[in-house]
């Protein structure tokens, strides 16, 4: 986020058409909320409040440390990500929940974590 190479983690299915200042702006917020140090973490009144946030101005949100795993993916190279996210997006799409108290939930992922 620092060196100005914040556009590359957008979708690429997006071919660039990104408000980097938006991207930046939701990347601070998501980095808030993986800190390694839980206590760290917004709670989720003020996540919301964060991306409710209609003109951008209202709310400052400070530069968050940078989370272990983000410093992992930087260190791989996002084209692996991309390729476990496409392989496991075709091969777990839904999965069922079994309870031993309740029936069965069917819940679909709109995105996967790379890990």
């Amino acid at each position: 986020m620092t060196n100005g190479s914040t556009i590359k983690v957008a979708d690429r299915r997006l071919n660039g058409a990104v408000d980097e200042e938006e991207l930046t702006r939701a990347l601070k917020i998501a980095f808030w909320c993986i800190q390694d140090d839980v206590s760290m973490r917004p709670p989720m009144g003020e996540v919301v409040r964060m991306l409710e946030d209609q003109d951008s101005n209202s709310i400052n949100i400070n530069m968050p440390p940078m989370p272990q795993t983000v410093l992992e993916v930087i260190e791989e190279g996002l084209d692996h990500v991309y390729k476990a996210m496409k392989r496991e997006y075709n091969h777990y799409s839904s999965f069922t929940i079994t309870s031993h108290l309740t029936s069965h939930a069917t819940c679909s992922n709109s995105t996967m974590s790379p890990r």
